[in-house]
């Protein structure tokens, strides 16, 4: 057993529902340990078991949640958001908050 932590893109998240919903399909998969969802950087840090799950599987349960969640052939993450998804987080949390 190897616990890792990994942080992956989360995509369509627009409030704090949206971050409750991620949060508990994810943490609703067999061998996911801990998960901690941010709506300001669009992404989900997960710490799990990968003898017990794949992030496949995790990318299933979050899809299933209707959001998706973006992970590499490897089954690792981008440990950064490109330039597009920083700018429309900024621009949506600019319109939120009146800014």
């Amino acid at each position: 057993m190897t616990v890792i932590k990994k942080t992956f893109p989360i995509k369509n998240m627009a409030c704090a529902m949206c971050v409750a919903h991620v949060q508990k399909a994810l943490a609703a998969v067999p061998g996911v340990k801990d998960v901690n969802v941010n709506l300001a950087s669009n992404s989900a840090l997960v710490e799990y078991d990968d003898a017990a799950v794949t992030p496949e599987k995790m990318k299933e349960a979050v899809v299933g949640a209707g959001y998706d969640m973006v992970i590499d052939a490897a089954g690792a993450a981008p440990e950064a958001l490109d330039e597009s998804q920083k700018k429309n987080s900024k621009s949506f949390l600019g319109k939120l908050f009146g800014r």
